[in-house]
């Protein structure tokens, strides 16, 4: 059983070519994330395990959604998503990628499955596409896994549908070998143009995507999409020829969800290139940098800028968070310990004012789009670096005098009466 890792690493690896079908240009990936729940106890909540570096993992508790680890009969410990769930990629990925997890069982026919460059929605992954098979809604392609077949579903974007969210499901069975009983292997590979699905490393499909760049006008699918899906079985033979497909061309999301039914999974990989390591090593910078935190803060500001500086001009255009890194190195720079010292030796109100005020014209961007500013953090650290108020010195100081003088006074009147 594998044991946990988050390793942003590059690792050479080399994507397989699909029989029949036209090759692509490989791209060197490595592994991004592990996690084999090993390291856990069991009922654990999703959320106090490492998959919160990489995956938002959510469900709804009014609806008796949860997702915990769970131990099997001869003791495995794997993880279980319950009713209404979701579990996806908080940054999209960029570039080819490969996805893959052990699936130990599945409920709900089509009502849980494996997300693959899923729109980003408002509405949770685990909501019904209005269709009245409640099939989960805007999940790019939906591939829903069982014991002996694979249900592979591409979701369109349809104006005139009779779903509350305009799309079409385009679904097609796909018998495995008898051989292959839970759990199993499920991977994804994408190489930016074409997602081969497997099943225990052995090729059960082929989308190719093309046509990037399409918006649909009065859509929650805001983010660009490809126009053109067209699907092969392993063989490279044609299936169906998809228009409009909900499928992100400029990233990927990729994760599973769960509605009104369970899913369990184990051995979670992820592979990526360097562009979406480096993207994923500033998303994890926290928001606020603290003194209390300004040690684990600057390990990982190191890190994202070496991952950074070693990409060429054209990734680094990619970057779209870059200015979390620069501000959170502004941050550090004002928290180093040489600046807390000068704070320290010099604890004039004018001198603090000012060290504050360069901390909060610094920002940070949350990876969501919001910008957070250091003013708490300002407030925070210099109240502890300064040990003691002025004012309340002087008041200290005055008290002692007067106790004194009183002190004099009374030994003064003692000595007269005694002569």
């Amino acid at each position: 059983m594998k044991k946990f890792s988050v390793l942003l690493i590059a690792a050479l690896l080399v994507t397989a070519c699909v029989p029949a079908l036209p090759a692509t240009a490989a791209e060197d990936i490595g592994v991004i994330y592990e996690e084999g729940f090993e390291s856990y106890e069991k009922d654990v909540n999703v959320n106090s395990t490492s998959m919160t570096n990489v995956f938002v993992c959510d469900y709804n508790s009014i609806g008796d959604g949860l997702i915990s680890v769970v131990e099997s009969s001869d003791g495995n410990l794997y993880l279980k998503s319950h009713v209404f769930t979701q579990i996806y990629t908080d940054t999209p990925i960029t570039g080819a990628y490969e996805f893959s997890l052990d699936v130990f069982g599945a409920q709900g026919n089509i009502q849980s499955g494996v997300l693959v460059r899923a729109p980003k929605t408002e509405a949770a992954y685990y909501e019904s596409d209005g269709y009245p098979d409640t099939s989960t809604c805007l999940s790019g392609i939906y591939i829903n896994p069982h014991e002996n077949r694979i249900n592979v579903n591409v979701k369109t974007y349809n104006a005139g549908a009779e779903s509350t969210c305009y799309i079409d499901n385009n679904m097609t069975v796909f018998r495995l070998p008898d051989s292959v009983t839970f759990p199993y292997n499920l991977k994804i590979k994408d190489d930016t143009k074409r997602i081969s699905i497997l099943v225990n490393d052995e090729l059960i499909c082929v989308v190719e995507m093309s046509e990037p760049g399409k918006t649909y006008e009065n859509h929650q699918a805001t983010e660009e999409c490809f126009g053109l899906a067209v699907m092969y079985d392993k063989d490279g033979k044609e299936i169906g020829r998809y228009k409009d497909p909900l499928l992100q061309s400029k990233g990927a999301t990729v994760g599973w969800s769960t509605r009104a039914c369970d899913m369990e999974v184990d051995n979670v990989k992820l592979s990526a290139g360097k562009t979406y390591a480096a993207l994923l090593a500033i998303s994890v910078i926290p928001a606020k940098v603290t003194k209390r935190t300004l040690e684990d803060a600057q390990a990982k500001v190191k890190h994202a800028r070496e991952l950074y500086d070693a990409l060429p001009d054209d990734q680094k255009a990619l970057i779209t968070n870059v200015n979390k890194l620069t501000d959170a190195e502004e941050i550090i720079k004002k928290l180093a310990p040489e600046t807390t010292a000068e704070i320290t030796t010099e604890p004039a109100a004018d001198t603090q004012t000012e060290t504050e005020t360069a901390v909060v014209t610094t920002a940070a961007d949350d990876g969501t789009g919001n910008v957070t500013t250091a003013a708490e953090t300002a407030a925070e650290e210099e109240t502890v670096t300064i040990t003691a108020d002025d004012s309340l010195v002087i008041y200290i100081l005055i008290a002692v005098m007067i106790a004194a003088v009183f002190a004099a006074a009374g030994f003064a009147v003692i000595k007269l009466r005694r002569k």
